[in-house]
C-alpha cells in the first residue's frame, strides 16, 4: 500500500450514521469503510468501462448469421448430453 494521506471531508449526518453502522458491523475503522467504498467504486467503474468496450466491439463487428447458427448448434449438442435429472 502506498503512503497514507489524511483527508478531511464533509458528509451528511445520514452518511455518517451509515459509516458508523457499517464499521461496527464489520469491525473496521471509518477509514477502512471509506477505503472499501473507494475500492468498490473503482472496481465498478472499471467493470462498466470493460462492458462498454465489449458492447462497442459487438456493435462494430456483430456476429454473422453463420456464426450464430454454429454456436446454437454447438450449444444444443453440448446441452443435450447433460443429465438434467
Amino acid at each position: 500500500m502506498s503512503k497514507a494521506v489524511k483527508l478531511a471531508i464533509s458528509i451528511s449526518s445520514e452518511d455518517f450514521k451509515a459509516i458508523e453502522t457499517i464499521r461496527k458491523r464489520e469491525g473496521i475503522t471509518r477509514s477502512g469503510v471509506v477505503r472499501e467504498a473507494i475500492r468498490l467504486l473503482r472496481n465498478k467503474t472499471e467493470k462498466d468501462r470493460l462492458i462498454r468496450l465489449y458492447e462497442e466491439g459487438y456493435r462494430k463487428h456483430p456476429e454473422s448469421l453463420q456464426e450464430i447458427k454454429a454456436k446454437e448448434k454447438a450449444s444444443l449438442e453440448a446441452l443435450s448430453q447433460e443429465d438434467w435429472n
